[in-house]
């Protein structure tokens, strides 16, 4: 084995081996175990990213620009694309999601695949031509990014996730004892729901801590609390809202 990236061990260095280790490290094709040892372009005995980057880069030779040493990962609630401070050759990223979730993947690289099993999917994009990686549909988390320029180390990897969120109106209100509202994220978030009655004055803590990307339902109890008029304060984030509700016993 000579750590060639001829995955397909036909004798040429082209896109097909590429296409092959690929297919190969997201579950969606089949190597021989010469093949593997030649798709290892680095030799460290794991097929990932970093060996993807390397054997393209030998097809491409060096006229490129300058390698990033960083990456920005920009995601809204439906798309993510990224910035770099120079080239990348290749971003492999893992999501997680529910049974809703699709994507639909840049036309605009070299290599642009993924493979999805169960609630997880894993894309790589290599190459990539533009800065828009893909666009889906449904609620999602990044979970791990991987990068690479040269092959040889990973780019340090930023996030940059607003989140995107709404909440629902305390349902029923006026309530007898017991109220609730529907938070929907499109991203992990620290969460905290609290009460105050009209003075001002903290009555309960409903809920506090962060919550996975989704839809969660928060219910106050208040059957120990005396009827009035209150204010459920819900912040996500650094943004708050609060909307008033009554206790009618």
């Amino acid at each position: 084995c000579n750590n060639s990236g001829d995955s397909n061990e036909d004798g040429n260095l082209n896109v097909l081996d590429v296409v092959g280790t690929v297919a190969y490290i997201l579950g969606n094709g089949s190597l021989t175990d010469g093949g593997q040892c030649e798709a290892d372009s680095n030799g460290d005995g794991l097929l990932n990213v970093l060996d993807v980057v390397q054997t393209v880069n030998t097809i491409l030779g060096n006229g490129r620009s300058a390698d990033a040493t960083s990456i920005m990962i920009n995601k809204s609630a439906n798309e993510v694309s990224f910035d770099a401070n120079g080239y990348v050759g290749a971003i492999q990223m893992t999501l997680s999601h529910g049974d809703d979730f699709s994507i639909n993947l840049t036309d605009n690289a070299l290599v642009a695949d993924y493979n999805t099993d169960g609630n997880k999917t894993t894309i790589i994009v290599v190459n990539p031509e533009t800065t828009d990686l893909f666009a889906a549909t449904g609620t999602f988390a990044i979970e791990e990014v991987l990068a690479s320029s040269d092959g040889s180390n990973y780019i340090n990897v930023e996030m940059n996730m607003p989140i995107s969120y709404t909440i629902s109106d305390a349902y029923p209100n006026p309530f007898n004892p017991t109220t609730s509202i529907d938070i929907a994220l499109d991203t992990d978030a620290n969460v905290s729901v609290k009460v105050f009655n009209i003075m001002g004055q903290l009555v309960d803590v409903v809920s506090e801590g962060n919550l996975t990307a989704g839809t969660h339902s928060v219910i106050w109890d208040a059957s120990q609390i005396s009827s009035g008029v209150y204010f459920v304060n819900t912040e996500v984030g650094s943004e708050t809202n609060v909307q008033k509700i009554m206790l009618v016993k």
